[in-house]
C-alpha cells in the first residue's frame, strides 16, 4: 500500500523538487555576504508546505479517476489529501507570520484552492495538465526568491543580486520548457496506456508523429536559446564553455535521439535520455554559482 501511495503522490518528482529548491538556495542565495529572510530550516518548512499541497492535489486527482488501484480506495485518498492540504496550509501560514510577512499566507491559500480546483476538474491527462505540472517547479523557485529576499544590501551587492536574479529567470524559463518536453515524451511513451484510460493527451489527440514534432520544435527552441546565451558570453570562456557542455551539447544529443525514435522501445530509451539531459543542466547550477561567488563576487 505504501508503494501505491508514493506512486500516486509522484514522490520522485517531489524529491527532485525539494532538491532543486535547496540547490538554488545554497548556490544563489547563500554565502554571498548578504543576509536573507529565510534560514535553511525555514526553507525546509516552505518545501514541506509546497510538497504537501502538491501531493494533496495528486491524491484528489486520483480519487476521481475511473481506473484506480483497489489497494488504495478513493475514500482513503480523499481523507489523506485533506490532511496533507491542511498540513501544507498550516505550515505555509506559520512561515509567513514567522518571517513577519503575513500577507504571504494568501499564496498558500490561493495555491491550495488552485490545486483542488485543478485536481477536481482535470482528472484526465491533457495538455493543460502538462503545462500546469511543468510550471510547478519554476513557480516554487520564484516563490523562494520572493520569500528569501536579501536584507540591507549595498550597491555592489545589489548589482550581484541582480545578476543572480537574471540567471535564475533564465533557469526558470529553461526548466519550464524542459519539463514540458519531458512530460510530452512521457505521454508519447505511454500513449497506449493513456488511451485505455480515456485520457486526452497531445499524442492521443494529434497522433504520435505530430506530438513528436511539437517536442522537436520546443527542443530546438531551447537549444537555440541556450546557444544564444553562450554567444552572449563568448568573451567569457568559463561561462561560454559551461553553457556549451551542460546546455547546448546535451540538448543537441537529445534532438538527435528524438529524430531517430519511432518505436515504443526507442521512446522508452528517449525518456531516460531526457532525464539525463535535465540532470546535466542541473549540474551547471553550482558551476555557474562558483563563477559568481569566486570570480566576480
Amino acid at each position: 500500500m505504501l508503494s501505491v501511495f508514493l506512486n500516486i503522490i509522484k514522490w520522485k518528482r517531489l524529491l527532485y523538487f525539494s532538491f532543486v529548491l535547496f540547490l538554488f538556495k545554497f548556490c544563489f542565495l547563500y554565502g554571498y555576504g548578504f543576509k536573507t529572510a529565510l534560514t535553511f530550516f525555514d526553507l525546509g518548512i516552505l518545501t514541506i508546505s509546497f510538497s504537501s499541497l502538491f501531493a494533496s492535489g495528486h491524491l484528489i486527482n486520483y480519487s476521481y479517476r475511473k481506473h484506480i488501484n483497489k489497494v488504495f480506495p478513493p475514500k482513503k485518498s480523499k481523507t489523506l489529501s485533506y490532511i496533507l492540504m491542511g498540513v501544507g496550509l498550516i505550515l505555509g501560514i506559520f512561515l509567513s507570520f514567522k518571517i513577519n510577512k503575513p500577507l504571504y499566507s494568501l499564496i498558500f491559500i490561493f495555491l491550495a484552492f488552485i490545486e483542488y480546483l485543478y485536481s477536481y476538474k482535470f482528472f484526465k491527462k491533457n495538455f493543460f495538465n502538462n503545462l500546469f505540472k511543468s510550471f510547478l517547479i519554476p513557480f516554487a523557485i520564484i516563490c523562494v526568491w520572493w520569500f528569501d529576499a536579501p536584507l540591507n544590501l549595498s550597491s555592489s551587492q545589489w548589482d550581484l543580486f541582480f545578476q543572480l536574479q537574471l540567471t535564475t529567470i533564465i533557469y526558470v524559463i529553461i526548466s519550464f520548457l524542459s519539463n514540458l518536453v519531458k512530460d510530452l515524451v512521457t505521454d508519447i511513451k505511454n500513449i497506449d496506456v493513456d488511451n485505455f484510460k480515456s485520457h486526452e493527451t497531445i499524442p492521443i489527440l494529434l497522433g504520435r508523429k505530430r506530438a513528436k514534432m511539437i517536442v522537436l520544435f520546443v527542443s530546438i527552441f531551447i537549444c537555440v536559446f541556450v546557444f544564444t546565451l553562450a554567444l552572449v558570453f563568448k568573451d567569457n570562456k568559463y561561462i561560454f564553455i559551461t553553457i556549451l557542455i551542460f546546455g547546448t551539447i546535451p540538448e543537441l544529443y537529445f534532438i538527435y535521439r528524438l529524430l531517430n525514435s519511432s518505436t515504443p522501445k526507442e521512446y522508452e530509451s528517449l525518456h531516460k535520455v531526457v532525464n539525463i539531459v535535465y540532470f546535466i543542466g542541473i549540474l551547471s547550477i553550482p558551476i555557474i554559482a562558483y563563477y559568481f561567488k569566486y570570480v566576480i563576487g
